[in-house]
């Protein structure tokens, strides 16, 4: 289990600057996209690579947070 004051500062790898993680079960989820991290041996997993993908998204180039992303860097 994941202390609260180590979960107040844990963030989204994709996001560190602005989004968090919350307990879910027993992964840590991000807020914004549903990414799932393990906890391992009582240490977040916080690997982009071997995450639990949310329902609907087959790779990380799917989630919200990866789209909004890209919507911003490209062309006018």
């Amino acid at each position: 289990m994941i202390s609260q004051d180590l979960l107040e500062i844990l963030r989204c790898p994709l996001d560190p600057s602005n989004v968090r993680l919350r307990m879910q079960g027993e992964n840590l989820e991000c807020e914004r996209c549903a990414l799932r991290f393990q906890i391992k041996d009582g240490f977040p997993a916080l690997i982009v690579e071997e995450a639990e993908l949310p329902a609907g998204c087959e790779s990380i180039a799917q989630l919200p947070c990866q789209r909004s992303d890209n919507a911003k860097s490209a062309p006018v």
